[in-house]
């Protein structure tokens, strides 16, 4: 479904588009999600379902909590993301001594519509994105562009508590791949800094990746 070799080395990923229920939570898990809607507690159940395959292949597999923003709590020497559009939910996971954070974003093509992008993407994002005269491909990139900013958050919040808005990164395409510059001091971050996105088509979806490696 991923490629093995689209993650780094170290990174453990399990990806599904089979739906999960409340048989595969632990018992403090299905008390967190016991006042959830229908849609949110199988994306939940599907989502704890990959990351607990990510994370015990690390040693690890007791409760997963929900901390702030949603990011899953786990021991201090395990990272991990999980995401989920409504055909596909994957989780990726990885020793702090590997990578001090990891983040990952699913997204399906078509839905980060042209009326969208004032509120998604920065002038130059947005000027980038009209040059392309292919739709599909239009619609194809500008996904990407907005689930690597999701990736990218996911990855610098458990470092940085800052509460990025989409206007505080902007991604490129270089002939090298996906670049994504901060716009914004975050924490030990600084505006400027350059760091390296991942994408994957995988048919309707996009997946996309961002890891800050180990000191």
């Amino acid at each position: 479904m991923i490629p093995s070799d689209f993650f780094p080395k170290g990174i453990k990923h399990y990806f599904t588009t089979e739906k999960h229920g409340p048989d595969v939570l632990s018992q403090a898990e299905r008390d967190l999600s016991s006042r959830f809607g229908a849609r949110r507690l199988s994306d939940f159940c599907t989502g704890r379902y990959c990351l607990r395959y990510c994370t015990t292949a690390l040693g690890f597999s007791g409760d997963i909590p929900v901390g702030e923003r949603g990011m899953p709590l786990l021991p201090s020497g395990i990272t991990a993301s999980v995401s989920h559009s409504r055909v596909l939910c994957g989780a990726v996971a990885a020793p702090t001594s590997l990578y001090r954070s990891i983040g990952i974003d699913v997204e399906t093509v078509g839905r980060v519509g042209g009326d969208m992008w004032h509120l998604l993407f920065t002038d130059s994002e947005m000027d980038f994105l009209r040059s392309i005269p292919s739709e599909l491909e239009r619609e194809m990139i500008s996904t990407a562009f907005f689930s690597l900013k999701e990736a990218f958050y996911k990855m610098q919040f458990p470092l940085t508590s800052k509460y990025l808005d989409l206007h505080d990164a902007e991604v490129t395409l270089s002939p090298n791949g996906y670049l994504i510059r901060l716009l914004e001091d975050a924490g030990e971050m600084t505006m400027g800094q350059i760091f390296d996105g991942n994408v994957h088509y995988n048919g309707t979806e996009v997946v996309t990746f961002c890891a800050l490696p180990g000191l």
